[in-house]
C-alpha cells in the first residue's frame, strides 16, 4: 500500500470504529436492545467487531484507490462511498430485516439506515480529502 492508502485506511478505521461505538453503544444502545438485534451486549465478541472495522476500511480504500474516481472531484469519492453504502444496506439493513424478527421495522431502518448513510458520507469525505492531498503533494 502507498502512503496515501495507508493514511486513508487509518482514517477510515478510526471513523468506522469511533462512529460505530458512539452510534450503537452511546447514542442508541437502548433502542437497539429493544429492537432485539443486539443479543450479545453482555458478552460481545470484540475481535469480530474489530475485524469488521478492519475489513470495511480495507475494502473501501482498496476499491477507491483502484478506480479512476480517485483522481476526480470530491463528489466522486462520495459516490464510491455511497455505492459501498448501498451494498452494505443490502445485507446489513434489508438482509437482517428479512431474517430477524424486528417488531419496529421503521426504527430499525431509521437507526441502521441512518448509520450507514452517515458512515459512508464521512468515509467519502475522508477519501476525497486524502486523495486531493496526495494529488497536490
Amino acid at each position: 500500500m502507498t502512503k496515501p492508502q495507508i493514511l486513508a485506511f487509518a482514517g477510515a478505521f478510526l471513523i468506522t470504529a469511533c462512529l460505530a461505538v458512539f452510534w450503537h453503544v452511546v447514542l442508541f444502545e437502548q433502542q437497539f436492545l429493544r429492537l432485539g438485534v443486539f443479543s450479545r451486549m453482555d458478552d460481545p465478541l470484540y475481535l469480530y467487531g474489530v475485524s469488521a472495522w478492519v475489513l470495511e476500511s480495507l475494502a473501501i480504500v482498496l476499491i477507491y484507490f483502484r478506480t479512476d474516481w480517485r483522481n476526480a472531484a470530491w463528489l466522486d469519492a462520495l459516490k464510491v462511498a455511497w455505492l459501498m453504502g448501498v451494498f452494505t444496506a443490502a445485507s446489513a439493513l434489508f438482509g437482517i430485516a428479512a431474517k430477524v424478527r424486528i417488531d419496529d421495522l421503521m426504527l430499525w431502518f431509521l437507526l441502521t439506515g441512518g448509520f450507514i448513510a452517515l458512515h459512508t458520507t464521512l468515509l467519502g469525505l475522508w477519501l476525497g480529502l486524502v486523495s486531493k492531498r496526495a494529488k497536490y503533494a
